[in-house]
């Protein structure tokens, strides 16, 4: 310990000079810790996401990482999609459009049912 009134109790943590006994002052440290903590918000059913709704009209690229599993089934729905469709409904077949549905269909649940919901639920692996 150094020679200062109060213990720098990290110091002798990093230094491992706290002994074999307890470390004076842990308890006080865990309690400071513990006070700075943000406090996680009560969940309910409100809306999470107050959603901007805006007409899709246009665009906008972007890249996503997909597992391949995620990506091979994503191109066998579109190709099951194509067969399905009638000739001038091909394009609603897109992988993009695919995507946009999910995405879309996620951010309702989310709306809907907030942490309650199946899709939420199995993200945040909370599915038992």
């Amino acid at each position: 310990m150094n020679g200062r009134s109060h213990p720098d109790i990290l110091d002798e943590l990093f230094r491992g000079e706290q002994g074999s006994g307890p470390v004076s002052g842990l308890e006080e440290l865990e309690a400071l810790i513990r006070v700075c903590l943000p406090k996680a918000a009560p969940c309910n059913k409100a809306k999470l996401l107050p959603l901007k709704r805006r007409q899709a009209t246009s665009k906008r690229k972007t890249t996503h990482y997909l597992r391949e599993d995620v990506f091979d089934g994503l191109t066998q729905a579109k190709d099951i999609l194509l067969r399905l469709l009638p000739e001038g409904s091909k394009s609603k077949a897109s992988k993009s459009n695919l995507v946009n549905h999910a995405v879309n269909q996620l951010l309702r649940e989310i709306e809907e049912k907030g942490l309650d919901g199946p899709l939420v639920k199995s993200i945040l692996g909370k599915i038992e």
